[in-house]
């Protein structure tokens, strides 16, 4: 409660990101489509760039360029909800960079 009164903008848009995210990920019951993960083969080892890794990304490029779509404490609490949501409700989400399994 407490960031709702340092700005109402980021405090709306961490819940829309958090929930946006929730909602496609399929982890809600009845949800029939799930956005996959970016996962690239490299030698021997298998990159994992979690949505949460990719809206870092972007929250520091924008922070660093001075850009966002929408007003920068709106686009930083969107990004900062997925952010959240991505590292709070899965148990893989620090495994980046790992070994390929062959099967």
């Amino acid at each position: 409660m407490p960031l709702a009164l340092f700005s109402l903008e980021i405090y709306l848009g961490v819940l829309m990101g958090y929930f946006t995210a929730k909602l496609l990920s399929g982890e809600e019951p009845g949800i029939p489509g799930k956005v996959k993960s970016l996962r690239f083969g490299i030698g021997k080892y298998q990159l994992h760039l979690h949505h949460w890794v990719i809206c870092l990304g972007i929250l520091i490029s924008g922070l660093t360029l001075k850009f966002f779509p929408f007003s920068p404490q709106l686009s930083c609490g969107i990004l900062g909800g997925v952010i959240f949501q991505g590292i709070t409700c899965y148990p893989d989400w620090y495994k980046i960079l790992s070994k390929q399994k062959y099967d």
